[in-house]
């Protein structure tokens, strides 16, 4: 028997140690290749929705067309599968050069309908959506001079969705609201400041950018950025431009350092030959002002979402056709950019989950006529991890907890079933409660974890092993052995001396293994929680110390 096992054995004394391990699941981001789908000529935006009623994603394309071929451009319809393939396109007819889409229930039918920015006819259209996957004729709707951006949201607070269209080269948003039967109302414009009416196409975007609870308007341009803070009856402030660089890409609001303000993210054009373009930070003060631009990664952005499902946003850009991904530490940090494809030709992207496992995808469109999508790999997971055990030190016979915390990634919507057990499994009992979760809104569960050391047990070897009877014990003994061997006593009294010999180097020997008077040894001891679901299982450990 060695010292470690015999310790085991007599100390009954438990020191629950105070350290931790977290498993957190195997969120290895990653993209499978590109599936292309053809659609109409020139395509340039694309746009998510079910279309048809079957809780399957779709996918609603702006194909520009090619105006010196007197080609007008159309809308391609892809029907969604369910797990990231689509069935071929279908085209239908819009206005002139549609440039822009987006996806609203317009008329309150609870059926998406699309609005498409028309920039060779001065207009958008809207296609009223029948509910199968199929749209009404379009209506248009005369706007500025070459829109080029539209969006969606409620601008004036009466529940009914509105439009906010930039136009280029006349670099103004115009604003149309919805009177909720599929129509609207003659468009108001507003300066969004002294662009270059020769740069790059300009954007839009609805966010509440002060935190006032009124939709504001941000407009990017070839000279920066303008800010429109909203009245909250569909009119706005006059523009506050904000520098960048030049031919500022089209940009996206999100909290990416996670103090509850809004922030941008957009990319611009800095120096050096033509399409070198820098992803570009602005920090958000919450009042509708930002901080001065950052740069943090070559290329232009083009979707933004948690892809490794961490709870922190990350972003995909592009650069000469290349897509990389650079993950956010929610801190104001980014890592280094990660290849997702060396080489494509995509213009223009977005992020959905198109296979329904709760990862985003990307959806690219490209130059050649086509959209690939790029489903992601990394998939729903879970992370589990056991806080420090409180009390951290008891005796055998008391209790000591910890907090189990669970967390999931890209929405794990599923139950946990949690197990727990004890190596060695002699001195310790453990259990959960309860021993099955599920994620509450904000993607976090807990369990308590109770271990109990067991009752103690009598030893004789505390009190040998201390005070006077720890040195005078064996030398007492070796002389009432020395006088039991005389020679004057019968064989019986021998037999019964050498017996008690044996009692008397055993307990020498048993001194000398629980180290005499000194600190003894130690075994450690592991509790292992175990979170279960489905094919999914993760693991953390909470270390104990036998003294």
């Amino acid at each position: 028997m060695d010292r470690q096992n015999r310790n085991r054995s007599f100390f009954p004394t438990l020191v629950l140690l105070v350290s931790v391990s977290c498993s957190a699941a195997a969120a290895t981001v990653g993209f499978k290749p590109p599936v292309t789908y053809p659609v109409g000529t020139r395509p340039v935006a694309a746009a998510v929705g079910d279309f048809n009623g079957d809780a399957k994603l779709d996918l609603a394309v702006a194909n520009a067309g090619n105006p010196t071929l007197a080609d007008d451009g159309n809308v391609s319809i892809l029907l969604g599968n369910g797990d990231g393939t689509f069935q071929p396109a279908q085209n239908l007819s819009a206005g002139k050069n549609p440039f822009s889409i987006a996806v609203g229930d317009f008329n309150g039918d609870n059926r998406l309908d699309l609005v498409v920015a028309n920039s060779g006819s001065s207009s958008v259209s809207v296609l009223l959506g029948n509910g199968d996957g199929t749209f009404r004729t379009h209506v248009d709707y005369a706007i500025g001079t070459g829109p080029d951006s539209i969006a969606v949201g409620d601008l004036n607070g009466d529940q009914k969705l509105d439009l906010a269209v930039t136009a280029h080269p006349a670099n103004i948003v115009s604003v149309l609201l919805g009177n909720r039967d599929g129509s609207f109302q003659s468009h108001v414009d507003y300066d969004i400041g002294a662009g270059n009416p020769m740069g790059d196409r300009n954007a839009v975007v609805i966010a509440d950018l002060d935190g006032d609870g009124k939709f504001d308007l941000l407009a990017s341009h070839a000279a920066g950025l303008s800010i429109l803070l909203g009245n909250g009856d569909g009119t706005f402030q006059n523009a506050v431009e904000k520098f960048v660089a030049y031919d500022t890409s089209p940009p996206f609001v999100a909290d990416l350092n996670e103090d509850g303000k809004p922030d941008v993210l957009a990319g611009s054009h800095r120096t050096g030959p033509p399409g070198d373009f820098r992803v570009v930070w602005l920090p958000g003060n919450g009042d509708g002002t930002f901080e001065t631009s950052v740069d943090i990664a070559p290329g232009l952005a083009m979707a933004v979402a948690d892809f490794n499902g961490d709870l922190k946003l990350d972003f995909v850009a592009v650069e000469s056709g290349a897509l990389s991904l650079s993950l956010g530490s929610g801190n104001e940090t980014f890592q280094t950019p990660l290849n997702v494809l060396s080489a494509s030709n995509s213009l223009f992207g977005s992020a959905a989950d198109l296979d329904g496992d709760k990862a985003p995808d990307l959806i690219t469109v490209n130059s050649d006529d086509t959209v690939s999508v790029l489903l992601n790999t990394t998939g729903a997971d879970f992370s589990i991890s056991a806080s420090a055990p409180t009390p951290g030190t008891v005796s055998r016979g008391q209790n000591s907890t910890s907090t189990i915390t669970l967390a999931h990634l890209n929405s794990f919507d599923k139950p946990v079933a949690l197990v727990c057990s004890v190596q060695p499994s002699q001195s310790a009992t453990c259990s959960l409660n309860p021993n099955s979760v599920t994620f509450d809104s904000n993607g976090n569960a807990t369990a308590t974890l109770t271990i109990n050391t067991g009752s103690a047990t009598a030893s004789i070897g505390p009190l040998l092993n201390s005070g006077p009877l720890q040195f005078t014990w064996p030398a007492v003994g070796f002389a009432i052995v020395g006088a039991g061997l005389g020679s004057r006593r019968s064989i019986r009294q021998k037999l019964m001396v050498c017996i008690s010999s044996a009692f008397l180097f055993g307990g020498l020997i048993f001194q000398s293994a629980c180290g005499g008077g000194g600190a003894p040894g130690s075994t450690t001891y592991t509790i292992t929680i175990t979170g279960t679901s489905a094919s999914t299982q993760h693991s953390t450990t909470v270390p104990l110390i036998v003294k």
